[in-house]
């Protein structure tokens, strides 16, 4: 094929999963997938359909999210480490579902990240469960650089073995979806 000026290149207006094709820089060619490409943002939202309880007391602990709703450019390893194929900037966000099934005082639960097995410094957060059967959100997020290849999962250590994330299956009166016990998504930005 003879070397044109790019203005009278064919036009690729259709990319999918699939695609492959070759891309030079600087000399040197690449073979590109076009599940990269999309937003050219990798992303990923993950949930856990069962109640996840027998927690060993002040023994840290992944969280899982064992059911990928949707996926681009990031996998689940372990079934807890959510594990980046480029690198860059990522916003990383949860909800879990907690309550506390029995016992007199406050118990806590204690909620931080790991990157590659490395507890991320100020990442920690406690919430406090001061009554039984009363359901709680944790939610929030945190923002991180990750290279490629990296992980990044939810750790979290509880000082009573009564507290549960809970999961509900889908109910009726009114009909309404199930609830997940947990909800992770990690999303390149």
């Amino acid at each position: 094929m003879p070397s044109l000026p790019i203005s009278q290149l064919p036009e690729l207006t259709a990319i999918t999963m699939n695609s492959e094709f070759a891309v030079a820089e600087s000399g040197t060619t690449y073979k590109v997938k076009g599940s990269f490409l999309g937003s050219g943002k990798n992303y990923i939202s993950a949930y856990e359909t069962s109640t996840i309880s027998g927690f060993t007391i002040n023994s840290p602990t992944p969280i899982s999210a064992s059911t990928v709703a949707e996926s681009l450019g990031i996998t689940i390893s372990n079934g807890t480490r959510f594990v980046v194929s480029s690198g860059g900037t990522y916003n990383f966000q949860f909800s879990l579902q907690l309550v506390k099934t029995q016992g007199g005082s406050s118990e806590d639960i204690f909620l931080w990240f790991r990157i590659n097995n490395n507890d991320v410094p100020w990442s920690n957060t406690k919430i406090t469960l001061a009554n039984n059967s009363v359901y709680t959100v944790a939610a929030w997020n945190f923002v991180t650089t990750l290279n490629t290849n990296d992980y990044i999962e939810l750790i979290c250590s509880v000082t009573d073995s009564h507290i549960i994330l809970v999961s509900e299956p889908a109910n009726t009166s009114p009909t309404r979806p199930g609830i997940p016990s947990v909800i992770i998504s990690l999303t390149k930005i």
